[in-house]
C-alpha cells in the first residue's frame, strides 16, 4: 500500500509537469528578433557597445630588445659591433604557452567594433660608485683594507605598445566569437652605461689612473609594425573567455643606434622583419 502511494505521488508530479511543458510548448510564441550579426543582443555572451574586457596574454612575450644587455658598445674595445638589430618577438622556437606574455585590453565602441590596447614598460636606474684601492702594509706583501670596486651607472628602459581595432564576425554559436582587425606596434629599448675612473695602487704603492669612459655610452632600439589580425573568443561563462590571436602578416621596420662615447659618431644598422601566421598567443580574459 505505502509503494502504490509514492508511486501515485510521482506520477501525479510527472504528469503536472508534462502538461505544464505541453502547454507552454503549444502557446503562440511571438515573433523572434531577427539577429544580423553575432553581436546582436541575442546571445547574452555578445559583447555590446559600451563593454570593456581585460585579457592576459600567453606565449611569446612582445618586447623587441635582441642585442640589449650585450652590446654595449665601449670605446676602449677598438672597435664597434655592426650587430643588426633582430625582431626577437618573431621567433619559429622557443614559444611557451605557459609564459605570460602581457596583458590587453578592448573597448566596444559598437556591438561591432572594438578598440584593442597592450603594452608594458621596464624602468631601472643604477648610479655609479668610486672605487675604494686596496691598503698593503709597508713591505707590500700583506694586505690591510681589501679594495672595493666600482660600480658601474646604468640605465635601462624597455617599452612596447599597441593599439588597433576588431571586428565581430557573423556565428551560429552564441558563444564563440570571432574577429579580424589590424595592429599597430611600436617598440622602444635603450641601455646606458657609464664606468667611472678607477684609482689604483700596486704592491709598491704608486698610484695609477684608469679612465675606461669619459661619458655615457648606449645601444638603442626603435622599431614599429604593421599588423593584421585574426582571432577566437569562447565565452564559458557570461563574463569569462579564452581565446586566441594570431597575426596572419606582420611587417616590422627596426634600427638601433651605438654610440660609445660622447661626441663620436653613432653607428647604425637597420632590419626589416615579415611575417606570415608566425605570431600566436592565447588568453584568459573578463568583459566589464
Amino acid at each position: 500500500m505505502k509503494k502504490n502511494i509514492i508511486l501515485g505521488f510521482f506520477l501525479t508530479i510527472f504528469t503536472v509537469v508534462g502538461m505544464k511543458a505541453q502547454d507552454n510548448y503549444s502557446q503562440p510564441t511571438k515573433a523572434k528578433h531577427e539577429c544580423k550579426d553575432a553581436s546582436c543582443c541575442g546571445s547574452e555572451f555578445a559583447p555590446k557597445r559600451g563593454d570593456f574586457t581585460a585579457q592576459m596574454l600567453f606565449g611569446r612575450g612582445a618586447f623587441i630588445n635582441s642585442g640589449l644587455k650585450n652590446y654595449v658598445p665601449s670605446s676602449g674595445t677598438g672597435s664597434i659591433s655592426g650587430y643588426a638589430p633582430v625582431v626577437n618577438d618573431v621567433n619559429s622556437n622557443d614559444n611557451n604557452v605557459s609564459n605570460m606574455a602581457g596583458a590587453e585590453f578592448r573597448y566596444y565602441a559598437s556591438n561591432k567594433f572594438a578598440i584593442r590596447f597592450s603594452g608594458g614598460a621596464i624602468l631601472r636606474n643604477s648610479p655609479y660608485q668610486v672605487n675604494i684601492p686596496t691598503v698593503y702594509d709597508t713591505d707590500g706583501s700583506t694586505v690591510l683594507i681589501p679594495g672595493y670596486q666600482h660600480t658601474d651607472a646604468t640605465e635601462e628602459a624597455e617599452l612596447q605598445f599597441s593599439i588597433g581595432g576588431e571586428f565581430l564576425l557573423k556565428t551560429k554559436n552564441d558563444r564563440l566569437f570571432p574577429y579580424v582587425g589590424f595592429a599597430l606596434p611600436f617598440d622602444y629599448a635603450r641601455r646606458s652605461v657609464f664606468t667611472p675612473a678607477e684609482i689604483t695602487y700596486d704592491s709598491n704603492g704608486n698610484i695609477g689612473v684608469s679612465v675606461p669612459d669619459t661619458g655615457a655610452r648606449h645601444y638603442e632600439i626603435t622599431a614599429f609594425s604593421v599588423q593584421a589580425v585574426a582571432g577566437v573568443d569562447y565565452y564559458i561563462a557570461k563574463d569569462l573567455f579564452f581565446g586566441f590571436d594570431i597575426k596572419p602578416l606582420s611587417y616590422t621596420y627596426a634600427y638601433n643606434v651605438k654610440s660609445a662615447a660622447p661626441e663620436l659618431r653613432n653607428l647604425d644598422a637597420e632590419n626589416s622583419t615579415v611575417s606570415f601566421f608566425a605570431q600566436y598567443s592565447l588568453k584568459v580574459g573578463f568583459k566589464f
